[in-house]
């Protein structure tokens, strides 16, 4: 199984780890130099379809829909340095049509309401992509919930790329770890390390711990993921987080008081996806250390700081209690989810494995060994035959806006 950073990466982008460190220094270019392009793409969003990044071919890929327009970006003096790095695609469609798509498929789904349904648009692909869940073994169109049906009828005129969600493919993995994982020393004292299991004694739900937070009167929190309290019952006394050992299977849920975290004070589902557990247990320390179990030498990873990364196509990691570190790329940043009668539209969408207990993992973009920049947490996973793993991730900056108090990164 690959777990560490490094090998992550290695495997995400199919080659020798030796040579990770360097791809890492050509996407941070790639990522510098796609960013002086945004202001010419966003005057022109009639003009162009997006940009996105291929770090092993160090190119940036423009969609472009008016072939005339070439000459806007070519001739830039910011750009003419970096002419070698940019390649043209022909492309059928807009970043302003695909958004004024979106809008409309939108307003549509508050006529029809959909569930369990993930839309967001797809530069690479150039088009609105949604997923679908479907209900039988099968799994083609035939299977579609017909619940969803009036929604895909009514929004077919937008042409969307229609995927499906296997859902017999969203089941929750063991939770037993290998025999010869390394534990983190910080573990065996009593700190929460971001992406250990934790579990909820009221709901019965595992899992994992996102960042570490405090407020204006030094209060310590852990961020994770909102649905992870119990909603029959969202009151804090009912809802009390304890830390879980890597040890720990399913079936065994430890409730012991020394692994008492506290509860979840504060919850969102409404607007996006993320809860604050308070930390009343004064035995236990937060810390910004990410675990990154069975890598040697880095079985610890420092946040460095809190950045959001704009580039299609860059890197992103995961911390999770399940999955451990896997990495994707960036898949969009402009997308809708509807499940249970809720819309979440601030997420970014990633192609990382991920699964059930992952759930409020830490996400982050690798600057150098041992130290990363925070992203977010992760906040939903889905599965589709032949498409394979999407996951949400709600980004840190929102959580810190978000909350029903002023916080800020802990140790920061």
């Amino acid at each position: 199984m690959i777990h560490a950073v490094n090998e992550a990466l290695s495997k995400l982008w199919n080659v020798p780890k030796i040579e990770v460190p360097n791809l890492l220094n050509i996407e941070k270019n790639l990522c510098m130099v796609d960013g002086l392009l945004k202001p010419f793409l966003e005057q022109n969003e009639e003009s162009f379809g997006g940009t996105y990044i291929n770090v092993k071919r160090n190119k940036i890929i423009i969609k472009i829909v008016d072939e005339t327009k070439k000459d806007i970006i070519l001739n830039s003096s910011d750009i003419q340095p970096h002419r070698e790095l940019l390649i043209f695609e022909p492309a059928l469609n807009s970043l302003s049509s695909l958004k004024n798509s979106s809008l409309e498929i939108v307003a549509n789904s508050r006529r029809h309401r959909p569930n369990n349904v993930l839309m967001y648009i797809d530069i690479e692909e150039n088009n609105i992509v949604i997923y679908i869940p479907c209900i039988t073994d099968e799994c083609n169109k035939v299977s579609i919930d017909a619940g969803n049906k009036p929604f895909l009828d009514a929004i077919s005129q937008y042409d969307p790329e229609i995927r499906l969600i296997d859902m017999n493919m969203q089941g929750q993995p063991s939770r037993k770890r290998p025999h010869n994982s390394t534990h983190s020393k910080r573990e065996i004292g009593r700190q929460i390390i971001n992406g250990g299991a934790i579990y909820n004694s009221g709901s019965k739900i595992g899992c994992t711990a996102g960042f570490w937070v405090t407020d204006e009167e030094l209060n310590n929190y852990i961020v994770t993921a909102g649905h992870c309290i119990d909603s029959n019952n969202t009151t804090p006394d009912h809802n009390t987080f304890y830390m879980m050992p890597l040890s720990s299977s399913e079936t065994v849920r430890l409730s012991k008081k020394k692994d008492q975290i506290g509860p979840m004070v504060f919850h969102d589902l409404k607007e996006t996806d993320f809860g604050l557990i308070r930390i009343t247990n004064g035995a236990i320390k937060p810390t910004k250390v990410i675990r990154n179990t069975d890598s040697d030498p880095y079985s610890e990873l420092f946040i460095r700081d809190a950045e959001t990364i704009s580039t299609h196509g860059a890197h992103l990691c995961k911390s999770g209690a399940i999955t451990f570190v896997t990495c994707g790329y960036i898949k969009s940043f402009e997308g809708y989810s509807w499940r249970d009668n809720v819309v979440i539209d601030d997420f970014i969408v990633t192609n990382f494995l991920g699964a059930v207990g992952d759930s409020g993992g830490p996400v982050f973009y690798l600057r150098d060994l041992p130290h990363v920049s925070l992203h977010g947490i992760v906040i939903r996973g889905l599965s589709s035959r032949g498409w394979g793993h999407l996951t949400l991730n709600v980004k840190a900056d929102y959580i810190i806006s978000a909350a029903n108090r002023t916080i800020k990164l802990g140790g920061s």
